[in-house]
């Protein structure tokens, strides 16, 4: 290595008496493909040598993206995307984890796919279909020779309308009098098929104006 405008090799003595130098090279520019290799240092004497080697590459950079905020029932992808804080080609060892709410690998409504191109890697969930017990944090993380990063996206299903039907009893076919008793009857129904989690339902009782009530609402 010659020293000058992309490489600068400084040694300093910081102990004589120890015999204890210190070399160090510096890469005046920002790592990149052509600088991204392993560098070793070694020292001889007349009792032996021994070296240590390192790899200079620059850190992963992980980003999240999905398509919106789902309704349940809908189908849903979240990814999770690599590169380098270069801008440089990913050519490294990389590793890519999800920690997600639920266990991916046994939701039979959830695939992964990993694609593994040089310049980006990404790992994709697909929910087919996205369900309300999906909603929660989903982190990435990218591991490389060089370090980590790590990124989170909390995702937020939305609960599809439910279907409402109201009966009352007695039915209408009999004649009320002021001071008979009357018994109506909200039923509330939600796909169990993608709302698979109890809701929160409010609504009023007694028409426009009526004491708002509050209710746990459960699929099915």
């Amino acid at each position: 290595i010659i020293d000058g405008s992309l490489y600068q090799l400084t040694q300093t003595v910081t102990n004589r008496r120890l015999s204890t130098y210190e070399n160090v090279l510096t890469i005046n520019t920002a790592v990149s493909n052509i600088y991204r290799h392993m560098y070793t240092c070694t020292v001889i004497n007349a009792l032996g040598r021994n070296s240590k080697t390192v790899i200079a590459s620059p850190l992963p950079r992980v980003t999240i993206s999905s398509t919106g905020t789902p309704t349940a029932g809908e189908s849903f992808s979240l990814t999770c995307s690599v590169t380098l804080e270069d801008g440089g080609l990913l050519t490294e060892d990389l590793t890519l984890q999800w920690k997600a709410p639920v266990d991916t690998s046994m939701d039979r409504n959830i695939t992964v796919v990993n694609d593994t191109s040089t310049e980006t890697r990404t790992s994709t969930i697909h929910f087919t279909p996205v369900r309300t017990s999906h909603g929660g944090p989903y982190t990435c993380r990218a591991t490389t020779t060089a370090g980590m990063d790590v990124s989170t996206e909390t995702l937020t299903v939305k609960i599809p309308p439910p279907t409402l039907d109201m009966s009352r009893d007695p039915d209408a076919s009999m004649t009320l009098h002021n001071g008979d008793r009357l018994t109506l009857t909200c039923t509330i129904t939600l796909d169990p098929a993608v709302v698979d989690s109890d809701v929160v339902v409010t609504g009023n009782l007694g028409g426009p104006g009526g004491r708002s009530t509050t209710m746990i609402a459960s699929a099915g």
